[in-house]
């Protein structure tokens, strides 16, 4: 679904599967599955962040690799592609 100019204000915003154009979600649960989503000039504020299924396997797997390292870590990360740019995405 896409959303344009919307303000989300407390309760839960799936990411999966979702477009976010310049939207404000503050004082929200954020959730995130693993599906494909974008956020493109939208404004995170006083968030917190929930993960299931495929995403939080992907997290499961990032402490393996950090208790092996964090320059491993860094290392992951910096090979992976940048979903966002900073300007496109605020997180307060």
């Amino acid at each position: 679904m896409r959303f344009v100019g919307q303000v989300f204000s407390g309760g839960e915003v799936t990411l999966d599967y979702n477009e976010f154009v310049d939207c404000e979600i503050r004082d929200c649960m954020v959730l995130y599955h693993g599906g494909e989503f974008s956020l493109v000039r939208t404004k995170l504020t006083n968030v917190r962040f929930g993960l299931g299924g495929a995403a939080n396997n992907t997290l499961a797997f990032l402490k393996l690799v950090r208790a092996n390292g964090q320059h491993l870590l860094e290392s992951l990360l910096e090979q992976g592609s940048q979903p966002v740019s900073g300007q496109d995405l605020t997180v307060n």
